[in-house]
Formats: C-alpha cells, structure tokens, sequence
C-alpha cells in the first residue's frame, strides 16, 4: 500500500476528475484565446492518466480512495475498478471527437468551459462510492448538460432544456427519499458498507420501496418506458455534438449507476418485471423511431429502444443476458455518438433535418456518408461491426424466453425499417443543388476515430467482455452464412415495412409522430412508474 501511496496512485482519479474541471476554469479565464491548445492540453494529460491509472489497478479487484482522511462510513469514497475505468477510457474517447468536433463547429470558448466541466463531473460520477456524493456529480452533470441544451437559445432549446431540467430533478427527488431511507437502516451512504451491512434489512418495506424509487430515479437518466418524455425534445434542441454526448454517455449514466446498485442489493423476484420493461421500452423506442421524419428524432427514439435491449440484458443481472446487455451499452456509445456527429454535419450543410427533404448527401458529403453508413449498418446489426455483438449475445441468452426473443426480433426489423427511412438522403441528388463544397478534414476525423472503434469492438470483444466482466461471453461466430442470412433477412422485412406501410405516412403513423407528452403527464408517468414498481417488490 505504501509503494502505491509513494507512487501516487492515491491521486490519479483525483487527477482524472479535476483535469477537465481547472482545465475548462483557465478556458474561461482566458476566453477564446488559445482555447484549442487548452482543451487539446487537457484530453492529452487527461488521456494520460486514465491510461496509467488502469494499467495500474488492472490487477486490482478495486481501488478505493477515501478523501480528506475520513473514516469511510463517513467521508467522501472514489471506486475504480474494470467497469469504471472501461466506462472512463470509453468517455474519454468520445470527448476528444466531441472537442474536435466543436472546433469545426467554430464553437465559442465558453461552449468548451462547458464541454469540459462537463467531462470532469461525469469522471466524478462513475467513480462515486457513496450515495450522497453520487448525488451531487449527477445534479452538477444535469445543470451542466441544461447549459448545453439550451446553447441555441432560442424557444425550442430553453423550452426543451427547461423540460429536461425539472424533470430530472423531479426523478432525483425520489432518489434523496431513498437515500434518507438506506441511511436510517444502515447508518452509512458508502456503497460498499451498505451491501455488507444490508442483508438482513433487505426484504423490509423501507430498503424494498428505497430500491424502487432509487429505479425510478435512474431509469429518468437513461429514458426508460414512460420516463423517456425528456430524451426526444432535448436532442432536437440541441447542438449535435451535445446529442452525441447526451446518448452516446450521459443516457447511459443511469444504467451504469442501475448497475452498481443492483451489485449492492438485486432483488430476483424483480428479473421478470425488469424484463417487461426493457422489452416495452425497446418495443415503443423503435416504433416512434419508425414514425419520425425528423433525422434527430429517429436517432433519440432509437437510442430509447437500444436502452430497452440493454435493460433487457442488464436487468436480471446474470449469466451471458448481463454480459451481453453491457457489451450492447458500451458498443451503442461510439455508433450513435457516430451517428449524432455525422447528423451535425449533415444538418449543418443543408440547414434541414428532414428526411424526406434532404437528398444527395453521398455525392456531396462522399467521407461523412461513408461513416455513416458504417454506424447505421452497426446499429441494424450487421456481422462485424459492433451493434451486432451484443444483440447477438442478448439473443443467444433469451432461448429460454421466447417472448423476448420475439419483441428483440421486432425491435431489430423496426430498427432496420427506420434506417432504411433515413438512408434515402444519401441518394437521388435533388436538381439545382450544388454539390460543390468546401473541404474541411477535420470534420471527419471524429467519424473516422468511431467507426474504426465499432470495427475494431467487434473483432474484439472477447477481450472487451473480460475487462468488464469476470462472467464469460459466448464465442458467438462474427461473421458466417447463417448470420449473414439473418442479417439480410432482417434487412429485407425491414425494407418491406418501409416500402408498404412507412412509405405511405399513414394517419396512425402522423398520429404517432406528432404524439406529445406534457410536464404534468410525465410526472403522473414518473408517479404511476414508481406505484407500480412498488406493487411488484412488495408481493
């Protein structure tokens, strides 16, 4: 312990929270001046130290840092071990193409403070160990994200950042009655005390209805079935990279955080509700995504029905189904933060975000099609790239529940049907539009880093699998005729739905698209998600 001390690996997550954090305060101080050598600066030395703090405790089962000196039922504890530092690594990745990504943009500086401060608190979320201090990362990175939101402002993105805003808080309301509650049975916050000293409570009420609403609170964060409302108006508001972050990372917070509360106390009599609703979320994602003409909003929605297929994994919390949901929600943050970054430019060369408008985007922006075309094949499941790895292993694992299966099916031709939609504005060049442009490299270097990430997580994800779980994976063939087959297979339905029904923009389907969801619903929604939540753990 003392040659670590020595060596200061006490420090380094100290180090990995506060970079982003004093890097963006000097980015402030100093405004627009060399803004690109502080921010490169800071992913660099940033960089740095997420890399030699794993190799560090890659050995280790866990790092615990406790600050200040307090005795750690009392004071401020930092965890690390696989699943933080994979989700740190993972995080960071997308930061640098994010931070790229803005200075073709031409955002100002004070954009950057943001991005940054932002980078620092989400490091300080994943490594939170107790429940009070994981509290203050997520109510910092919610305020911060609002910023970012409503960057625009004008009404749509102070609206839509005003929504996202409240209704989080309103989640997190249910989260300090759950904390107050874990306190008074436990006497401590530290995540790790409660689950050695939580056993025989376990089944009281109180710590029953403290598990439910500290659900409902994540399940906010990550957009699940009915609490989704926030997701689709925050990335139609937003500035693309944020969109990039928001779905790519920040949507993903909550099942992290589900993850590491399920490690505390997981109740199994909770596998088959949590499977309904992973399957009800995935199911109703996709069939808005479906409806959408919006290029945003089919990105959000369908990022809502991935959600559902990682909860339908994660949710039991076992076995390959686990294994399988986690590697789906690490692989889901480089394609659609590819995704969202490829969308920016589109949108930013046409001025238009819808689908059925926009025409010709393969002849006039050739690299940023081809990008794109790698992360939508990705996400419909193609052998070989990563989108198809972690469906394959949750699909391996549900033999047993067929029913399942069956909605994961649905959900993978709907997610086919939706993207076919969206990749017509790759072709037909509308007459009169000129497709000479500027060239601009950097631009797709963000989107060249994510799709070679979703080749490479691929091919790799054995080795992946085992550096965020000790649970083993299925040795899933990659690539063959029979999952080529399949793959077409689904495609073809796909296109068959696009082309009889889609197509035709049905009533149902412009009923569906302008479906809206006021405040007032989704906090009745909120409410009725923890009321029945509660009626299923306590019988």
């Amino acid at each position: 312990m003392m040659e670590y001390e020595i060596l200061g690996l006490d420090l380094l997550p100290i180090y990995i929270i506060f970079i982003p954090i004093v890097s963006s305060l000097i980015l402030y101080l100093i405004h627009s001046r060399h803004a690109i050598l502080v921010s490169v600066s800071c992913q660099m030395l940033l960089s740095a130290a997420c890399t030699f703090y794993f190799y560090r405790i890659f050995n280790m089962d866990m790092h615990i840092v406790s600050i200040g000196g307090w005795a750690r039922f009392a004071g401020v504890t930092l965890r690390n071990d696989h699943l933080s530092m994979s989700f740190a690594v993972m995080s960071v990745i997308i930061w640098w193409c994010v931070i790229v990504f803005a200075f073709y943009e031409k955002y100002s500086s004070n954009y950057l403070f943001f991005i940054l401060f932002l980078e620092g608190t989400f490091m300080g979320l994943l490594m939170s160990n107790d429940l009070f201090n994981l509290f203050v990362f997520i109510e910092i990175v919610t305020i911060i994200s609002t910023m970012l939101i409503t960057f625009k402002k004008d009404g749509a993105a102070l609206k839509a950042g005003f929504y996202y805003l409240i209704f989080n808080n309103a989640g997190m309301l249910f989260y300090l009655v759950a904390f107050i509650i874990i306190y008074s049975v436990c006497g401590t916050l530290n995540l790790q005390l409660i689950k050695t000293s939580i056993g025989p409570f376990k089944d009281n009420f109180s710590v029953r209805m403290a598990y439910v609403m500290i659900t409902a609170a994540f399940g906010v964060k990550s957009a699940f079935f009915p609490v989704y409302t926030w997701l689709p108006k925050a990335h139609s508001a937003a500035p693309s990279a944020i969109s990039a972050l928001l779905s790519g990372l920040l949507v993903k917070s909550g099942l992290y955080e589900f993850i590491r509360l399920n490690e505390v106390f997981h109740y199994s009599s909770m596998d088959m509700p949590l499977a309904v609703l992973g399957s009800l979320t995935a199911f109703l994602g996709v069939l808005f995504a479906l409806c959408q003409n919006d290029i945003k909003l089919i990105l959000a929605f369908s990022t809502v029905s991935q959600i559902g297929i990682m909860f339908m994994g994660i949710g039991p919390f076992k076995g390959f189904l686990y294994s399988g949901g986690l590697l789906h929600l690490m692989n889901h943050s480089l394609l659609k933060s590819l995704l969202f970054l490829g969308a920016g430019i589109i949108i930013s060369e046409y001025k238009n975000k819808n689908v059925m408008q926009i025409r010709g985007v393969f002849a006039r922006l050739p690299m940023t099609s081809i990008f794109m075309i790698i992360g939508m094949l990705s996400i419909t499941g193609m052998p070989y790239l990563n989108g198809y790895v972690g469906k394959s292993i949750v699909a391996y694992s549900l033999k047993k529940t067929p029913w399942e299966l069956i909605v994961l099916q649905l959900v993978n031709i709907g997610t086919a049907a939706s993207f076919i939609k969206l990749s017509q504005i790759f072709f037909i060049n509308v007459k009169g539009v000129s497709m000479r442009r500027k060239k601009r490299i950097t631009e797709n270097v963000p989107l060249l880093i994510l799709s070679i990430g979703c080749i490479v997580t691929a091919a790799f994800y054995i080795e992946m699998a085992n550096l965020l779980v000790e649970v083993p994976v299925p040795d899933i063939i990659i690539i063959s005729p029979r999952k080529i087959g399949e793959y077409v297979l689904t495609m073809f339905a796909g296109f068959a739905l696009y082309k009889l029904v889609l197509k035709h923009d049905p009533v149902w389907v412009k009923n569906i698209r302008h479906f809206d969801v006021s405040f007032a619903n989704a906090c009745m929604f909120l409410v009725g998600f923890v009321v029945v939540m509660s009626a299923v753990i306590i019988q």
